[in-house]
């Protein structure tokens, strides 16, 4: 997901640049810099997954509330909070079989059968779980609702006025 968020953001600023577009001024910029270090922390130190994505989403839903006057943001909180009720109501993030088959994926199927990382485990995923297949990926609708919204919040602002 961090990887699918970033990308998503690159482009709307991006586009944003092209369209020349005022980029969005942050609250507290380095919560979103932040949201990425429990992933990474934890592949360096072999922490619980289950730890280091509630983290991950917990960061992303305070910078998302930091930042709610910008445009956009909203989809990024709503994502983030779709997560967490999966995650909440589930135990984990639940990943549909056939989703994963279809993003080329069936070599976990076995891993997560055993709730392999903790987090993540194979079971019925519809509607709040991973269940949208995507080529070398399976995303859930919370997944591309913070996508959506860090695409869009760039592209949301105004244009600026001085274009030189």
């Amino acid at each position: 997901m961090t990887l699918l968020a970033l990308i998503a953001l690159s482009i709307g600023v991006s586009l944003a640049r092209l369209l020349k577009k005022k980029l969005p001024r942050l609250e507290h910029p380095w919560l979103l810099l932040l949201t990425p270090t429990p992933e990474i922390l934890g592949a360096f130190l072999n922490l619980p997954t289950a730890l280091t994505q509630s983290l991950t989403y917990l960061l992303v839903g305070v910078a998302a509330w930091a930042n709610r006057h910008l445009p956009g943001i909203y989809l990024v909180l709503t994502g983030a909070l779709l997560n967490a009720l999966a995650v909440f109501l589930h135990g984990g993030m639940p990943v549909d079989p056939d989703a994963l088959n279809r993003a080329g994926l069936e070599r976990y199927r076995d891993y997560l059968a055993q709730k392999g990382d903790g987090f993540h485990y194979l079971a019925p995923a519809f509607p709040l779980g991973d269940w949208i297949p995507l080529p070398g990926r399976v995303l859930s609708p919370g997944d591309l609702a913070i996508a959506l919204g860090l695409l869009l919040t760039p592209l949301l602002q105004p244009k600026r006025e001085n274009l030189r």
